[in-house]
This record gives C-alpha cells, structure tokens and sequence, in this order.
C-alpha cells in the first residue's frame, strides 16, 4: 500500500525504509530516479485512491544514491492538493487509461526499526572485506569489491552526481583533496566517506595523479534499460551497476583539460634481453652486452615508437630525452640494482612504483640488471613495475606474424637481433600494461596506437645526452626549470599545437641523415624568400590545422563530440588550401626556375580527403553546434558561480543537501514568448513548444527526412490544438508539458470552465477535436488539467522527437566510422601539415634573427664565423646590450680539431661554447643557423661538461658528479663528436685538478674529437704549449678573451683572439658580485703573497713535459 500526508502544502511519501521511484518518460511523470527518504515518524494511515501531484517535494536521500538538487525560480511556491478533485486515472500513449498501479512501498515490518540503544555515534574501526558477519547493502559491496581488486589505488565510486570514496581511503582523500570528511551508517556501522561533484573530476584528478603521483580507479555508473511496458514503467526501477572502467596514471591520461596540449605526455616501456642471449644474434655489434628495449606512447596523440640501447647509459640518456610521465619497467625481463627501490615507492614527491602483476618465473641470470635509481633522473616520474602473462613470453621472439603489437613488419621479418628482441619485449608489456589501465578500451587498443610502432634508429639521430640537455638548456632553463629563456622558446614559431610537439622532439634529437637535412633546409629557404606564402600557410594553419591526432583518439575512445567530427572537416579544408596554396607558388617558381621542386615534393606527401570532408560538412548543422556550445558556456559559468557561492558556506555537522543552494536552468522569457507562453512559469514546466534542433541536417537521410517531415506536421497540429483551446477557454490558456504530471492544458490565474458547448470543436467529424479536460493539480496562481487530445498528440510528438535523435545518434555513429576507416591518411596529413608549420617557423625566425642557411655535409669540419647564441642574444637585447659575435675553429684551414679557451671569469667563455653546440643543433634539426657562415661536419653526438652541482640525492658530491661526466665522454664519444668542456678539475686541489684537466685534454686529442676546452688552469696551457716542442698537440689552437679595467671598474672585450690570457680578474669580479670590501682586500693581500712565493709559477715545465708521454708515438 502507498500512503501520503499533506503537510503544509507538501504531499510525502512515508513508510519504514528509502527507496528510489521512477516514473518512465513516456508515462504522465517524466522524471528522472528521485532519491526519497521515507522515515517512521511521518508514517500516516493510508489510503488506497491514486494520487497525482502538481508538485511534490521529496526529501533527497543522500545514502545509496544522489540526484541533482531540485530545480526552481528560487521564490518559495506552496501547493495546495485537493485528493478530491484528483484524476482517478492516468493515461496512456494512446489517450486510454492504464491500469492500476502495484504498490510502491512495502508494508513496514515493526522488526526492521533499530531500537535507540542499538545506535553509536562513533566511528566503527574499517570492515574487513572478507567478513561474512556483516550484511553490507549493494554499493558497499560493490565498493569492496573494487577496493580488493585494485588495491593501490584511490577508488572514485560514482554515486548519482558525485564521485566518492569510503572506508579508510576517505581521510585521505579528504586531507589530499582538502574537501570535507562525512560519516553514513552501512550495515550497523559507521563508516567514513568524502566525496565531490562529477564535474569536478579532471581538477581533483590533476591533484591526485600529477600532483601527488597517486594511481586513481573510476568506478562509473551503467544504466540497464528496462522495457517500456506499463507495467515496468510503473513498478520497476531501472537497474544501475558499477565498474571500474578506467584506473588513471599520470602515463594514461587521455583527453584532460589540464594537459599541456603542446608537450606529449608519455608512458614508457623497458624491457631487456642478458648478454648471454646477444651472443651469436645477427645484425649487432660486438654482441657482449645487455641490450635494451624502449617503446613509449602518448595515449592522447598516438606518437608510438621503439628503439633499443647497448647500454644503461644510452637508456638513460633515451629516457631524458623522451621525457615520460610514467615508466613501466618489466619486471620479467629486468632486475632492478637500486638498493632503496623501496624508498622510493614510499617517498610521495619521488619515483612511485606499483607492482600490477606478479612476476614470471624467470631465474636471476636470465633478467637483464637496472638501476633505476641512476636511469631516471626526473624523480617526479612515476614508476610502475610489470610482469607480461605468461602466454605472451617470447613469443615475439619466434614470430610476429599476424600479431598487432609488434614490429612493423619490415623491420621484422629478417632474423631478429637481441635488440629488436628487446624492443618486442618492451611493446607487448607496454600493450598489457594499457590494458590493465585503460579497462573499457582495451578493445580498441590497437586503433589507439595505431597498431605497429615505429622503429627509430639511433643512428639516424644526433645522440644529445642528458647532461647536454640540461646544461645546453634546450627544453628549459637549467637554474629555474622554466621553459623561457630555453632554445626551444626562442626558436618556437609555429602556430599548431602538433607542430610545438614536433619542434621539441627534433630540438631534442637532430637528424644525422644529409638527405633529410638538406631537404628541410631546401624547403625554409623557399619560404624564407616567399614571405607572401609563409604567412598565407600561418593562417591557413593557425585557423583550421587543429589537433587531429588528438580528435582522432577521441573517436577511438568513443570519448568525441560532435564538434570533434567538424575539426576534421576543418583540418581537411585546411589540407585542401595548403595544397591549393603550395601548387599555385610551384607554378610562379617554375617561371623563375628555383624552389619549385621543394614545394612540389612537400604537395606530393598530402592525401586528397576531400570526399570526406565535404560529407561531414554536408551532414552536420554547425550552427546547432554553436548554438549548444553558448549555452554549455552560459550554463558553466553559472554553476562556477554557484560552486563559488556554495564554497563561501561553512558546512557545519547539521549541513543538509536541501539547505544548499541549486542550479537553475533559465529559459529566457523571449523563448517563453515564442513558443507560446508568458515567460512567468516555474523551472519545472517546460514549454512544449521549443523546435527541435537538427544536428544532423535532415537532408543528409532519407529516413531522417520523413521522420522530420512527421514531426513537423505534428507541431503544427499542437499549434492549432493550441489555438481551439485558446478560443474555447480564453487566450491565457496554453498547452504545456509539465514535470511530475505530463502533458497538461495549462491555465493561469482562474480554473477553466465546465463549457458544454466547447467540449468539441470542428466542422465535420473526421475534423471534431475533443476539447474535454479534467483537473491535474493547482495552486494559487495556476490549474492544470488533463486532455485526451492533447495527451495523445504530446506522446506522438514525444515518440517522434525519440525517433529523430535515434537516427542522428545511427547518423553520427555511421559518420565517426567513417572517419576511423580513413584514419591512417589523415594522420599522415597531420604529420606533413606539422613539419609544414615547423620548418614555417624555421623561416620566420631566420627573416627576424637574420639567420643563414648552413652548409651540412659528412665531414668532419666545423667552421663558424660570427656565430651567435640566440637565448643570450634576446636577453641582451631586453636590457638594451649587444651580443658579441665569435668564429669557432677552423678544421679545414690553421686551426686545430681542439680550440684551448683561456681568459678572464665573466669573459664570455662559456657562452662561446654553447653558442657554438647549439647552432650544430639547429643545422642538423633543419634551421637556418645565428651566423655570417657556417659548414658543419655531421655530429654524431655532442657531450658537453659545464657548470658545478652536487646530487645529494644520489649520494655523489661535486667532484664526483663531474669526474662520472668526464668519464662518459671518453667512454663514448667518437671522431664525429663535439666536446665541450668548461673548468675540468676545478672540484679537487690545484695540482690535481691540473693532472686532470691536461689527462682529459690528451684523452679527447687522441680520439680525434671536436673539442672546444675553456680552462683557467693556465699551468694546463704551459703543459700544452711545452709538449707542441715535442711535437706534441700539433693541432690544439689558443683562443682568449680579454678585460680592461678603467676607473676603478673592469671592461670586457667578449670577442675571442687568437693567443691566450693568463689574468682572471677573479678579484674584480668578485668585487662586481658584492663581497665585503674586507674579504677583497685580504685576498689582494695573499695573492700577493704566493706570487712572491712562486714568481715563475709552481712547476717548472719546460724540460720535464717530455716524460709524460711515450716518445715511441708521435701525435701530430
């Protein structure tokens, strides 16, 4: 039986426990679930008529489920219910009466209410999911559950509009999130609870992952539709469950607002194969050491590749330069060294690790050792260790046939080496790892990563380290970690977010390949003369290029709106105009012989998708689109004022849901107007009349056609049912269709009256209409009432309007496949439209920094004139000063493969080297490069050692650090090298630092490096220039900068002279750097005194230089 009372104005369901009523839409009440809280003191005899209700407040129920907070007008309205004068029965689609309905609440069972004493108010130690004793409702299992499955995570468990956490995850949540802590009773017990708005995900989801490197799984709700039958849509509720859908990492983000859209955000993989197993593999080099596989991923672009290194230095070097959010390590094939691994897992702002899966039952020997602690120098990365299923172990090893997480298949159906073993490794445990992440789209997996990564050949790449990285400050600046100041700010002109993507990688990995180069530098040069062209081609990208990599993950994902499908329309307008733009300049330069062939090549890569883009345009309305997006943003900005507004309220225990503030969405009093109303009514009565807005335009489908045709002509039949009313009854009447009592004959002010002789209307019978009503509800100011007619035309046009947003949703379904089956062509034309915008740039910043083309061949020569640092240079320019300018060694004429830098501190030394390191990294990136003329030999690779700093982290002091440095570069650098080396030795005593400084020197000599080496050590000059009378260092050349000083202050002259200078000024410049003036004049006075002591310096070069060397070679 149901039972109400009317209190004030309220009609309340009572009973003995809380449920949820539903009412489907197509029946008189067309609400969503309600949350109601039936409590036993408000229980009242009941009665067994039917009831109806104009308006029914219901007390929100906040324990198993949550609705949004009712909206309203904000006014307070009192309804007066008269059981009396209610309907007895409730209509149908067909305008006939249903059938009685079951009952909604069960009789109250007396044994089912807790006697007071049985109550605690203190919080109950956290269930143990494994206890039978207590009974725990639906959700609390269903959140155990989870809790047991993943127990490293946050778990997020959506419940109606919020996501919240249970048990003893909800103090921290709340302590993290710095939200309020809540209390509910399940099963007896008190458990604790936190909890936040459902659009509030991606900003607590940027604290807990990123912020606090923390896993997070989403449990999200899935309705289970009932069949719409009466006796369902009356008696049933629909069935709602929960699953995790998705555990979020900081290397599995998709789509978030909060990422950086100009970086990638990778995740990556490292696998490994023991030297024992690279002994006899074809196609490696020397066979004697581990090899190392790499695949990493950007989950929201798509950028997928591998590779391979002989060594953990390489790997570390790899991993720095690809700069991941995440690394998987595979804990099958590897065997991390670090001795505090554990500390890291439990150091929230350090690496954090996460064993997913138990490991294989491989022995020691057969795991490849790591130290993860010395590979991954960024400690906010996250660190996850996994373990491949067993079914999937080696197999790639053997054969990748048919298999869609390999290998492209050229590079693996030769015998495969170690490496690509490796490599293999790497990929299959990154895929499995991705499917124990991404839940829900482990289906699709394959589109998202396009399948087969690509293989990059270290090789074909210059090898800049991540020491280079970091002192050359080539992504960001080495003392603030910020990214201006950087090269890659400097350099940056592009205009599309994928072509900054793309800019940062080659910055961080030139090419190696003259083709490739020359190609590129072909190309900027045609656009840095055609300046009409290079800004036609930065409009034409800036305006529609988009992120289309990105879009295109969001229809794998199924995560896309419709405006997604227009941004591929607008990118592949905006290939079609590029092609347009570059054929037409092809057909001026050929008139003029130069630069046509560049441009025609460029042309030649794009894919005609035109077809494709011309039938999303056709399909979808963007007007609608635009219109939706207004209000999504007028609707936004209201609910962050209320957020804002509801911030401001100091909860208290006694805070309840009905006491908050709620959202209202508005319908403008001009939309009331037209549709028929008088823009007065409360939120809760929706106007009828409102047109239907076609997303996809009608034309586009024949079905769609008819089926608008239908409701078209069924709009007009309200509008003239309308009209008959109206005539019959009064102007002031409207039909409408109102929130708990369906579609009603609205009246306001006076009831309607009892005429006889307006019951009908029409000529004829066929046209006879029955205009009959029975009273729905009323209050002060309003009376509804009940017509067949119009009941059986809403529910027709309610059918009608389903049936249209049917067939869009089959429309734009069929539209999103249609777009996936083309994905791999417009991803290549995203890929073209991206280098097209960085080597645009190229040309923009050589017209403004007035840079030249370099001459990029495969020698080993290196001649600069005038050479310039850009970063310095801006910087300089801000504060009004001029950048010096300097010629770099000369290879090919007097000077030496070694350029020995002396001169005074602040002399410019430094810079010089830097300056002269990345202009070979923009010549070989493509770029046009800062100086009067440059010829730049290939570089394999530049290793650098500049600057003094400690890692306590690592256990390693200043010397160290520096001396592990140096130690890498004689260790890897090669004959195509550049080495910069600034103070070697400066971090031990004076006669050590010398023996270093010189060893190193002879060291990089012999190896036949580039080697530009900057010392104040001037006892190493002596010793050079001691052994070049033994025919020693033939090929080292001297170079110095030098200082005036003038009325009590030092000038610097930067510009570099052949020769060298022995005075450091060090006395000065620590006088410019604010010393006391005491601590100044003591140490003029010793400086004095040890140059007394030793007039001609310590030791005494000249007869004993010899000895060092083996007179047998002859270095020349």
């Amino acid at each position: 039986m149901r039972s109400c009372s009317s209190i004030s104005g309220r009609a309340v369901f009572s009973g003995s426990e809380a449920l949820t009523a539903r009412v489907s839409s197509r029946s008189v009440l067309r609400a969503a679930p309600v949350p109601v809280r039936f409590t036993q003191s408000e229980y009242v005899p009941s009665f067994s008529r039917r009831c109806w209700f104009s308006t029914v407040s219901l007390r929100a129920a906040s324990h198993e489920e949550h609705s949004a907070p009712a909206r309203g007008n904000g006014r307070s309205r009192k309804t007066t219910v008269s059981y009396d004068s209610l309907s007895d029965q409730v209509l149908g689609d067909d305008g006939q009466p249903l059938p009685p309905l079951g009952a909604i609440v069960a009789p109250a069972k007396r044994a089912t209410r807790r006697r007071s004493s049985q109550t605690t108010s203190k919080d109950a130690p956290d269930p143990d999911p494994g206890d039978n004793e207590t009974r725990w409702p639906k959700l609390a299992q269903t959140v155990l559950n989870d809790m047991a499955r993943f127990p490293e995570t946050i778990l997020l468990t959506r419940v109606g509009g919020f996501y919240e956490s249970y048990f003893h995850q909800a103090p921290t949540l709340a302590a993290v999130l710095g939200i309020k802590l809540a209390s509910r009773r399940w099963g007896g017990t008190v458990i604790p609870m936190a909890g936040f708005p459902v659009f509030q995900l991606e900003k607590y989801l940027k604290i807990l992952v990123l912020d606090r490197g923390l896993l997070v799984a989403i449990s999200d709700e899935f309705r289970d539709h009932l069949p719409n039958t009466p006796e369902v849509l009356h008696n049933e509720q629909t069935e709602i469950t929960r699953r995790v859908s998705r555990v979020v990492s900081p290397g599995t983000l998709l789509d978030e607002k909060f990422l950086d859209p100009f970086c990638n955000n990778y995740i990556v993989s490292i696998s490994g194969v023991p030297a024992a197993q690279c002994k006899g593999k074809e196609g490696e080099e020397g066979g004697e050491g581990h090899r190392y596989g790499l695949a990493w991923l950007d989950v929201g672009t798509a950028d997928f590749n591998t590779t391979f290194c002989s060594d953990e230095r390489s790997l570390r070097d790899e991993i720095a330069r690809i700069g991941p959010r995440e690394v998987v390590v595979d804990s099958a094939h590897l065997l991390s060294t670090d001795p505090e691994a554990a500390l890291d897992a439990t150091t929230p702002h350090k690496a954090t690790q996460s064993d997913t899966e138990p490991a294989q039952e491989i022995s020691q020997s057969d795991k490849v050792p790591v130290n993860l602690r010395e590979l991954i120098i960024d400690p906010s990365v996250y660190i996850s260790r996994f373990s491949t299923p067993p079914a999937s172990e080696e197999s790639a090893a053997a054969s990748t046939e048919g298999q869609d997480d390999g290998l492209r298949k050229s590079e693996v159906d030769a015998p495969q080496s170690a490496g690509s073993v490796a490599e293999t490794r790497a990929v299959k445990t990154l895929l499995a790892y991705l499917r124990t992440r991404l839940l829900d789209h482990a289906e699709s997996l394959d589109a998202l990563t396009r399948s087969r990564p690509l293989h990059l050949r270290r090789e074909s790449l210059m090898t800049i380290d991540a020491h280079t990285l970091e002192a050359l400050e080539i992504k960001e600046r080495m003392r603030d970690g910020s990214v201006s100041g950087s090269l890659f700010s400097v350099l940056r002109r592009t205009v599309t977010k994928g072509g900054t993507r793309l800019l940062q990688q080659w910055l961080s990995a030139p090419s190696t390949s003259p083709s490739t180069i020359q190609g590129r530098l072909d190309l900027v040069e045609v656009l840095l003369h055609r300046s009409a062209l290079r800004e036609d081609l930065r409009s034409a990208l800036r305006q529609g290029a988009g992120d289309t990599n990105r879009v295109l993950q969001k229809l794998i994902t199924r995560r896309n709106d419709e405006q997604d499908l227009l941004e591929i329309r607008d990118f592949i307008a905006t290939t079609t105009k590029v092609v347009a733009l570059l054929h037409a300049e092809c057909q001026h330069l050929q008139s003029i012989a130069t630069g046509a062939e560049a441009l025609q090549a460029l042309s030649s890569k794009l894919h005609d998708l035109s077809t494709l883009g011309h039938g999303l345009g056709e399909a979808i309305d963007e007007r609608v689109i635009q219109s939706r997006l207004e209000r999504q943003d007028a609707m936004a900005d209201e609910v962050e004022s209320l957020v804002l507004s509801a911030s401001q309220i100091t909860p208290s225990r006694s805070t309840s849901i009905s006491s908050l503030p709620s959202y209202v969405s508005p319908m403008s009093t001009k939309k009331k107007k037209e549709a028929g109303g008088t823009g007065t009514d409360s939120a809760g009565d929706e106007m009828w009349g409102e047109p239907f807005e076609h997303l996809i335009r009608p034309s586009s489908s024949k079905i769609l056609s008819t089926a608008t045709k239908s409701y078209t002509k069924l709009r007009r039949e309200a509008f003239q049912l309308e009209r008959a009313f109206q005539v019959a009854y009064g102007g002031h009447v409207s039909l409408r269709y109102v929130m708990g009592q369906g579609f009603v004959v609205h009246s306001r002010g006076k009831p309607l009256p009892a005429l006889a002789d307006a019951a009908e209307t029409g000529s004829s019978d066929e046209e006879r209409t029955d205009l009959s009503v029975h009273i729905a509800g009323k209050n002060r100011s309003v009376h509804t009432y009940y017509s067949k007619s119009w009941s059986m035309l809403g529910h027709k046009l309610d059918k009608v309007t389903e049936e249209i947003k049917r067939l869009e949703a089959v429309q734009l379904e069929s539209l999103r496949q249609t777009v996936l089956i083309q994905m791999a062509e417009l991803r290549h034309n995203a890929r073209v439209l991206d280098q097209l915008d960085v080597l645009n740039g190229f040309a923009q910043a050589a017209e403004e920094y007035n840079l030249v083309r370099p001459v990029v061949d495969e020698t080993n020569d290196l001649v600069v004139r005038n050479a310039r640092h850009l970063s310095v240079e801006m910087g300089l320019l801000v504060r009004g000063r001029s950048f010096t300018s300097n010629d770099s060694l000369d290879t090919g004429a007097t000077d030496g493969r070694v350029q020995l830098i002396t001169g005074p501190n602040m002399g410019g030394k430094s810079t010089y080297l830097r300056s002269v390191a990345t202009l070979c990294i923009l010549a070989q990136m493509g770029s046009f490069v800062p100086a009067t003329s440059a010829r730049v030999g290939i570089v394999d690779a530049i290793f650098t050692r500049i600057g003094a700093h400690d890692d306590l982290f690592r256990d390693k002091s200043t010397f160290m650090v520096e001396m592990s440095e140096v130690g890498e570069i004689l260790s890897r650098a090669t004959a195509s090298s550049l080495v910069i080396a600034d103070e070697i030795g400066r971090g031990t005593s004076n006669l050590t630092g010398i023996a270093i400084g010189f060893a190193t020197l002879s060291s990089l000599y012999e190896r036949g490096c580039r080697v530009l080496f900057a010392t104040h050590f001037h006892e190493v000059l002596d010793l050079v220039l001691s052994a070049q009378q033994h025919r020693r260092f033939g090929r080292v050349s001297f170079r110095a900068t030098d200082a005036v000083q003038h009325e009590g202050s030092i000038v610097y002259d930067h510009k570099l002279r052949p020769g060298f200078n022995k005075n450091s000024y060090a006395l000065q410049v620590a006088a410019l750097a604010n010393l006391p003036a005491t601590t100044i004049a003591t140490a003029g006075k010793t400086l004095k005194y040890l140059q007394s002591k030793h007039p001609k310096g310590a030791i005494d070069y000249t007869d004993s230089c010899a000895s060092i060397f083996d007179t047998d070679d002859d270095h020349v």
